[in-house]
Order: structure tokens, then sequence, then C-alpha cells
């Protein structure tokens, strides 16, 4: 069982179903994708126009996630973890690239980032799996630098979804943490898996992050050009 993908992740694998409850949770991702989409096309607008490259990438991104997290915890038919973290990476990324439009950088700069990132994840999942876990938290770590600087800067009001959003991350690696295999909250058996709800909470927070990302919360005359 060690060999097997999500065996670290508490639930028992049930024959060509996988880890059911993880892999029913995976989905959270894509419904998240589909969230981002819809909130992106109810708030553009002439005055405040949606970045649609960015955004779009962030959706296919999540779904990207979603997909190879379902295969990971269910059938693991495809190279893993490839899909799953390299979509999670390309999110992230995507994400960079929203909040450094609002801080200035040009489109060139942010096209050839997401592009750069997204080929380099790619290659470096599939050659070296093993490190695809620690590039999805560098893309992490660069976009939590840049939000730093966005609020800093005074450029986005700090709001609740924000904060709703940092509340679900920080619950959900709490529960992530008790949930492994061995941990105190780990029942093999059980259909509360501590893994499912930080799938649930991270899509949650990752479609929140977009609520607050978008130009209608950009405080007025401080958007990018």
């Amino acid at each position: 069982m060690a060999d097997l993908p999500g065996s670290g992740d508490c639930e028992a694998r049930v024959d060509i179903w996988g880890q059911p409850v993880l892999m029913a949770s995976s989905a959270a991702y894509i419904i998240t994708a589909i969230f981002v989409l819809w909130w992106a096309s109810r708030h553009n607008s002439r005055s405040a126009p949606v970045p649609r490259g960015p955004v779009w990438a962030f959706a296919i991104g999540l779904v990207a996630a979603g997909l190879g997290s379902m295969d990971y915890h269910g059938p693991a038919l495809g190279p893993e973890p490839l899909l799953h973290d390299a979509g999670l990476a390309v999110a992230l990324v995507a994400a960079m690239s929203i909040d450094l439009a609002q801080l200035g950088a040009s489109k060139l700069i942010r096209s050839w980032m997401l592009i750069g990132v997204t080929v380099l994840a790619i290659g470096v999942i599939a050659v070296f799996p093993d490190l695809s876990p620690a590039l999805a938290g560098v893309a992490a770590v660069g976009l939590v630098i840049v939000e730093f600087q966005v609020y800093r800067r005074g450029i986005r009001r700090i709001s609740k979804p924000l904060m709703f959003g940092l509340g679900a991350l920080v619950v959900g690696a709490m529960i992530f943490a008790a949930s492994r295999t061995g941990g105190p909250l780990c029942d093999p058996e059980s259909l509360f898996q501590g893994h499912a709800v930080w799938h649930t909470l991270t899509a949650t927070a990752l479609g929140l992050w977009l609520v607050t990302a978008l130009p209608d919360n950009v405080v007025k005359g401080r958007e990018a050009g």
C-alpha cells in the first residue's frame, strides 16, 4: 500500500474506485474553476476590466488540479502526480500574474512568466515527480510575497472574503496535518476524511482569493495601467 497514490492520506483504497471520498472531494477544484469564470464574467466592466488571460489560466489550472487529484485518489491511470501538481502550480502562477498586473508589471513579462513556469512545471514534475510538492510550494511562496506587496501598497482593500479565505487555509492545514495516515484524525474506513476537508477548504480559499483580486476590489486611483 505504501507505493500506491494517496497511501499517506489515510483513506483505504477500494478496488478501481481508489479512495472514493478523496476522489469525490477533488471535484471541489473544478467547481471552484466554474465559480471563478462565472464571478469574473459578472464583474467584468469597462471601468474595471477583468484580465481574461490570467483568469482563464487560473481556472484551467484548477480544473487540471481537480482532474489530476481525482485520478490520483481514484484509478491512478495517468502519470502521477503530473496533472494535479502542475495544474496547481499553473493556477498559483496565474494568480501571481494578476497581482503583478496590479503592481504595474508589463503584460509581456507576465505572459512569459506564465508560459515559462507552465513549461518548467510540466518538465520538472515529469522528470522528477518527487519534487512536485516543492514546486507548488515555491509558487505559493511567490504568491504570498506579491500579495504582501499588493496590500502593503494599498492597491486592494482588506475584505471579508480575504479573511474567510485565510481562515479556510489555516483550518484546512490543521486538519490536513492531523489526518495523515497514523494521525489522530485518521480512520481509513470513515466517511469523514481530513484530506477531503483539505481539498474543499483549499478550493474555497482559492475561489475567495479570486473574489478579492478582481479589479472591483482595487482601491480607486490605484489601478494598474
